[in-house]
């Protein structure tokens, strides 16, 4: 060890150590489930263990694990139980808490949906220790050691409501949206990748939409109608799987872009010659300085430079490798491209009928990305064989329609 007197050179010692390591590794298991049972034990007890303290109590100072009630918090925790009860809905209940006391304290700097719904569901409120509250089988119910803030009928009426509400808007479908072009979908203003999400309308028809996490950076279109979007790019490819016409105008547009894009790599080729060339010579330059110089200090000086041309010379050696390898590739997508057609169809038709509950990982077999644009979306197939680049297929498809209802 570099660190200790322990010596690990020989075998023997070396097993001494190990041996040490896992006392050490023992006693800090045996530590940890102490704490662990001394915290379950307070809390069989009904004291509260550190955390976050519930609003509307503050700790004792002089009696750890008490809590004492806050009288000003108090009256906002009974305000929210009785607003909600009285609005029946918990983005009515924050809209109203929020305007009366979003930033009265730390623990309201921010009032949310989700924090309304803690504070509606927390037993804490009628006095009641809850352990082990996020694991069902081990849950239990002590009674606490502070008073409860809210009658144990409001706390229940309220309860009630959560779950009539939640039986409401949650009852209709089992099963989860396929949002089969998640991971594929992007923003074509700001290139983020779009999130499956849904939302309630008000007259409760649950909408299913993509969406940018929060807004778009570059003011590009915020979110848009999943199922009319599926819709749409499942009619493309029905379409263009039948009709060799339009898969072939399809190819040659494709085949002018890869034109440019073997066009745009034969330069940088160039560029990286020239930058090769002028690094040669500046190798040359350093050899004969160091030829001349007296100097240790300045030898070491012009080595460590010789060393850094040398390793720039062989980061130029590997990105040429690579763009040679990029427009061999592309060179021969323009060469292969007469029996494409058959193999897109025939590829298309397979994942189509597979249904829509396994279309999500095959379709990335066939789409390279989906890009919402302001007044259309650009569709991009990808080769056939996913370890080859990204073909020469693209189109666009008008998206009139598709934004969520609301």
């Amino acid at each position: 060890c570099l660190k200790t007197d322990i010596d690990t050179t020989s075998p023997y010692k070396n097993l001494i150590t190990k041996i040490l390591m896992v006392f050490g590794e023992f006693e800090r298991e045996m530590t940890s489930q102490r704490t662990s049972i001394n915290a379950y034990e307070r809390s069989k007890r009904g004291l509260a263990n550190g955390g976050f303290v519930p609003l509307g109590y503050k700790r004792d100072k002089i009696r750890k694990g008490y809590l004492h009630i806050d009288k000003k918090e108090a009256e906002i925790v009974g305000d929210i139980f009785k607003t909600y009860l009285k609005e029946k809905s918990i983005t009515r209940t924050k809209d109203i808490i929020q305007s009366k006391y979003e930033g009265f304290n730390s623990k309201l700097k921010r009032v949310t949906k989700s924090r309304i719904h803690s504070v509606l569901t927390n037993k804490a409120y009628i006095g009641i220790r809850e352990i082990y509250k996020r694991d069902r089988k081990r849950k239990e119910d002590v009674p606490a050691v502070w008073k409860g803030i809210i009658d144990t009928k409001v706390f229940q009426q309220a309860g009630k409501l959560l779950q009539a509400n939640r039986e409401r808007f949650h009852s209709g479908k089992t099963g989860k949206f396929n949002y089969f072009l998640s991971g594929l979908f992007l923003c074509g203003k700001c290139g983020e990748r779009l999130q499956g999400k849904s939302a309630y309308s008000s007259t409760s028809r649950k909408h299913y939409y993509y969406s940018h996490k929060h807004t778009c950076k570059n003011n590009g279109v915020n979110r848009i109608g999943a199922e009319a979007t599926h819709k749409l790019v499942l009619d493309w490819l029905k379409d263009i799987s039948t009709n060799g016409d339009k898969f072939h105008q399809l190819q040659e547009q494709g085949k002018v872009r890869i034109s440019r894009r073997i066009s745009f790599l034969n330069r940088s080729l160039k560029e990286l010659d020239f930058e090769n060339m002028n690094l040669e010579k500046e190798v040359d330059i350093r050899v004969s300085e160091l030829v001349r110089a007296r100097s240790d200090i300045v030898k070491a000086t012009i080595e460590k430079s010789i060393i850094k041309l040398e390793e720039d010379k062989k980061e130029i050696k590997a990105k040429r490798l690579y763009i040679q390898h990029e427009i061999e590739e592309l060179n021969k997508l323009l060469a292969n491209g007469k029996g494409l057609f058959k193999e897109y169809s025939q590829k298309i038709t397979d994942i189509l009928k597979s249904g829509l509950e396994n279309i999500r990982g095959k379709l990335e077999d066939i789409i390279s990305f989906v890009r919402l644009e302001e007044t259309d979306i650009k569709i991009a197939l990808s080769g056939v064989n996913r370890k080859g680049l990204v073909s020469i297929v693209s189109a666009s498809a008008p998206r009139d329609g598709l934004e969520p209802s609301t």
